[in-house]
């Protein structure tokens, strides 16, 4: 009889050990989207700041010539933090439905500079196929 209990007490260690292993792996889950939000949010928000103080970076013209440099290397930084959210997102619905809106409304105002060939070599092909793709691989 004894026996029979031990098997029983042993098997029901067993099940709870199970359902402490998945509720430890969905809180670990939840928990490395919640930190990837934050620092996207994060890395935005400085990206936001430099368009605050550079207003003209947002609403460019084709052609238009003034402050040149410093665009290019805003708009770089801004494809490499789109280039960050596809990454991060790509296995993620949640945070990238998110994110996705973000993409689409940077990538409409830096698409032009993503187009240049010597700004779209910068960036993994597999992102670059995704842009010229209009973002709808994920």
């Amino acid at each position: 009889m004894w026996t029979a209990v031990g098997a029983i007490a042993q098997g029901v260690a067993s099940i709870l050990a199970m359902i402490a292993l998945i509720y430890s792996m969905t809180t670990f889950k939840k928990s490395l989207m919640f930190s990837n939000y934050g620092e996207l949010d994060r890395m935005y928000f400085e990206i936001l700041k430099i368009a605050m103080e550079k207003s003209a970076f947002t609403n460019r013209k084709p052609g238009q010539v003034g402050e040149q440099a410093e665009y290019d290397l805003y708009a770089f930084m801004v494809w490499n933090f789109l280039e960050t959210i596809h990454d991060r997102c790509e296995t993620d619905r949640r945070l990238r439905l998110t994110w996705d809106p973000v993409m689409q409304y940077e990538a409409s105002l830096h698409k032009e500079w993503f187009d240049q060939p010597e700004n779209a070599s910068k960036f993994k092909q597999k992102f670059a196929r995704f842009v010229q793709g209009g973002f709808k691989q994920w």
